[in-house]
């Protein structure tokens, strides 16, 4: 980002705009090579990282995750619903439902006990839904489990070359894929908002609703029952991968950092000094694009 340095661009006492934003990542639990490049790719530094620097630092805190003695990581006990819970958990089962979702229960849960196949976390959009929910329970059951679905404003560009297409839509978040809707057609479509956890054995899974799991923990300063959170618990679940000879080079398994291991990755390691690794992300704008080719194929 190019240095301003006209001093009446910036209203008095106000900070000029960060080059990212602040996060954090469980490094330690990452694979060599997507470390890196998130690292390199994702990650600014005061001095750009080269790749030799990146794979020490990735092997720091690898360390630090492969010493940890072993953890059950059994799934979090369900809860008793209160009153209006229940009423909250009725209302967005039957909106899954007419969207053609279904064997899906709604769980209260401690959302530390889980175990996360995220890695990184912004925590500026985290904070955000902290402070729009600012404590409100009502507000947090509205974001964790949505009765609706958005229809935000989406700027789409159209380029035709003869029979080829080219789509370009932008969008306000990642959450979005061109797929097919049976009133519509094909298009873009905003993925379910709500947080949606699944069984792996024993154990729990947290498969989205990072950000407003991580918000509803530091709005309550991670006390209980404060940070209890509703989730959709769907009916399946994640097997174990089947060992096909007793060798395994996968060095998260071998460390047993994988989501069936002995050290498995947990939603409270994000708030775990030493495990979360404190890292500013680079700030990004996502978007769909769509390519549509003419193609003339020979008939065998």
């Amino acid at each position: 980002m190019a240095e301003n340095n006209d001093a009446t661009a910036l209203p008095a006492n106000d900070a000029p705009p960060q080059p990212g934003y602040a996060g954090v990542v469980l490094l330690g639990w990452m694979e060599c090579e997507p470390a890196i490049r998130f690292l390199i790719e994702d990650c600014i530094f005061e001095e750009p990282l080269t790749v030799p620097r990146a794979e020490n630092l990735w092997h720091e805190w690898r360390e630090r995750a492969a010493s940890l003695p072993a953890r059950e990581a059994t799934a979090p006990d369900p809860l008793p619903l209160a009153d209006r819970e229940r009423e909250h958990a009725q209302l967005f089962l039957a909106y899954l439902e007419s969207v053609g979702v279904v064997n899906v229960q709604v769980v209260k849960i401690d959302p530390m006990q889980l175990v996360v196949m995220q890695h990184s976390m912004n925590v500026e959009v985290a904070a955000g839904y902290a402070e729009r929910c600012a404590g409100n329970a009502n507000d947090w059951m509205a974001h964790t489990l949505p009765h609706s679905s958005t229809n935000p404003d989406l700027n789409i560009r159209f380029t035709r070359r003869n029979l080829d297409t080219d789509i370009d839509i932008d969008l306000p978040h990642a959450e979005f894929i061109f797929g097919l809707d049976p009133q519509a057609g094909f298009g873009p479509k905003e993925l379910m908002g709500h947080v949606a956890v699944l069984r792996a054995g024993n154990r729990m899974v947290l498969g989205k609703g990072y950000h407003r799991l991580y918000g509803k923990v530091i709005s309550s300063n991670g006390a209980l029952p404060e940070r209890l959170a509703l989730a959709g618990l769907d009916s399946s679940s994640i097997t174990a991968p089947a060992k096909l000879d007793g060798s395994d080079a996968s060095g998260a398994k071998q460390a047993g950092l994988d989501i069936f291991g002995a050290r498995p990755p947990l939603f409270a390691d994000f708030f775990t000094e030493g495990l979360a690794m404190p890292v500013m992300l680079k700030r990004k704008r996502y978007q769909l694009q769509v390519r549509s080719r003419w193609v003339a194929m020979d008939v065998p």
